[in-house]
């Protein structure tokens, strides 16, 4: 695990850097970031009902009708996310804040397994606590405006993304033994 934990460290890196940048991005200008997310997710939904119901033509006819059903309720979804943000904001914010407590959860975890090999595991398990308590904090305040949420997400991900780096260059300097 130790070794291949210091050949890829650069990807723990990356994911550090990319974290700043969301975070840096969501505190300059939170409602751009916030539609970019909205407008995605209605394009990729409509595109995939479409992709979905042109398999049904081209597929097995048995389950036919079923497909055709799937596609157009990613189309309507789509549309429904486009035409009511809001609607969209919510669902965003939840996925969000279970992955803010499940990622949190498993770097602490993480931590402890990895304190028999590296030293300093305290950042990574700051970096877990913090992480539950922020998708806790979103999870109870679901109603506040997008461009708030999306302040305290830049505040998170650039947090996350300083202590994700420390970890690349704790893993880069380990020693293989």
């Amino acid at each position: 695990m130790t070794e291949t934990l210091q050949k890829t460290w650069w990807l723990v890196a990356v994911r550090g850097v990319l974290f700043i940048l969301f975070g840096i991005l969501s505190l300059v200008s939170p409602y751009l970031v916030i539609f970019s997310l909205i407008t995605l997710f209605a394009f990729f939904a409509v595109l995939s009902g479409f992709f979905i119901i042109t398999l049904a033509f081209l597929g097995e006819s048995e389950n036919k009708f079923l497909r055709i059903a799937e596609g157009l309720i990613f189309i309507l979804a789509g549309i429904i996310v486009y035409i009511n943000p809001v609607f969209a904001v919510g669902g965003i914010m939840i996925f969000i804040a279970a992955w803010a407590i499940l990622s949190g959860v498993t770097q602490i975890f993480l931590a402890i397994r990895l304190r028999k090999v590296i030293t300093n595991e305290w950042f990574m398990v700051l970096n877990g606590v913090i992480s539950v308590i922020f998708g806790i904090i979103l999870a109870g305040n679901l109603i506040s405006g997008a461009g708030v949420i999306l302040m305290v997400i830049g505040i998170f991900a650039v947090l996350s993304g300083i202590f994700t780096l420390m970890l690349a260059y704790k893993i880069r300097s380990l020693k293989i033994n």
